[in-house]
């Protein structure tokens, strides 16, 4: 990020935001941004980016990924830092940018930045300030790092083209998912919905289905008798939602009485998801009648060890990747997607009903 500015005291004492400039002049001064900036940098913009937060002590890191972002997906990025809960009601605004070589020679390519401070009922005006600085028609790609307000503003969800948040940061899963299924079910079919915690299990899934993959053990499926993952505290969504998977994928169905699933022959499937610290979810184990299945994510969080015994063959373990589990890396790969997450959608429906059971811990 350019240090174009050291006015940053009503952000945070470490967050530089840029060059602060009125409001109602930001695309002027912008002009004048990169005017002054020679011939050398060019600027660029495929989509509109927006980072909307509740958590000051964020912006640094906020930027950064903005920044790596923007080296894969010129952007005009928009970040936004608001306190509803603030007695005063004042908006700011600074602009910056983020430049990088464009292969040989010494010409750059830019993005812009514009991080806005809303506090008090400065927030309120959210849509406003959005709608008025999004650059031109291109698509909007909103990453909501806060928990869902009730009710949902449906004029500015009705602008966004990829919604992007992270269930495993709510407070009240329960309450988010009804929110997200709620949108997920809205008379706006063009917008794509992405939960950067099904993002990340897709590792998780990939490695389960090929450790059944074998002919042997590919009817082991049909004769699953229980599950036990092991997740951080206050992680369960993440186990729920790999659960979810696995069960739409068999066509089992959840039950309301417990934590179980019901296969489609009237047989019940217990689970369990044991609070361990350590990553979001760090091990699967699936119990088929004496044979057994385990994928475990090693300390450094960057290999399985995939774990097969079943009566009658020689017990096989086997080293996989995990992928990456930086945050830029994940928004990286959900920002390259063309397409829609449609077993998100059917998962989401499974795990509703058990869903209503999840207690965090205190």
């Amino acid at each position: 990020m350019n240090q174009l500015g050291d006015d940053c005291n009503s952000l945070s004492e470490s967050f530089d935001p840029g060059v602060p400039v009125q409001i109602g002049k930001i695309e002027k001064e912008l002009v004048r941004l990169w005017e002054s900036s020679g011939d050398t940098k060019t600027r660029a913009s495929l989509i509109n980016f927006i980072v909307y937060t509740e958590d000051t002590s964020s912006l640094s890191a906020d930027t950064e990924v903005i920044s790596t972002v923007a080296r894969k997906h010129a952007c005009r990025a928009i970040l936004i830092m608001s306190n509803p809960q603030a007695p005063v009601s004042e908006a700011q605004a600074w602009i910056s940018a983020h430049c990088h070589l464009a292969g040989k020679g010494d010409q750059q390519i830019c993005s812009e930045q514009i991080t806005f401070r809303l506090d008090g009922d400065s927030a309120h005006a959210l849509p406003n300030i959005v709608f008025s600085h999004l650059d031109s028609d291109l698509p909007l790609c909103l990453w909501w790092k806060a928990d869902f307000p009730e009710p949902l503003d449906e004029k500015l969800c009705g602008w966004v083209d990829r919604l992007i948040f992270d269930s495993s940061t709510w407070k009240n899963p329960t309450q988010q998912f009804a929110i997200v299924h709620h949108l997920s079910s809205s008379d706006t079919p063009d917008r794509v919905l992405c939960d950067l915690d099904w993002t990340r299990l897709h590792s998780w899934r990939f490695a389960l289905a090929g450790m059944f993959d074998h002919a042997s053990a590919f009817p082991c499926l049909s004769r699953v008798e229980s599950l036990h993952l092991k997740c951080a505290p206050g992680k369960r969504s993440t186990g729920l939602l790999l659960l979810g998977w696995l069960a739409y994928r068999l066509n089992w169905k959840p039950s309301i009485s417990s934590d179980s699933f019901v296969t489609p022959d009237g047989s019940i499937i217990p689970f369990m998801i044991e609070a361990v610290p350590g990553a979001n979810l760090s091990l699967v184990s699936i119990h088929c009648g004496e044979a057994l299945f385990e994928l475990e994510l090693s300390e450094s969080g960057e290999f399985f060890e995939s774990r097969i015994h079943a009566p009658g063959t020689r017990d096989t373990r086997q080293v996989l990747p995990a992928g990456r589990g930086k945050i830029a890396d994940t928004l990286l790969a959900e920002l390259s997607r063309s397409g829609r997450h449609p077993l998100y959608t059917k998962t989401l429906e499974l795990i509703l009903p058990l869903l209503g059971k999840l207690v965090l811990p205190s």
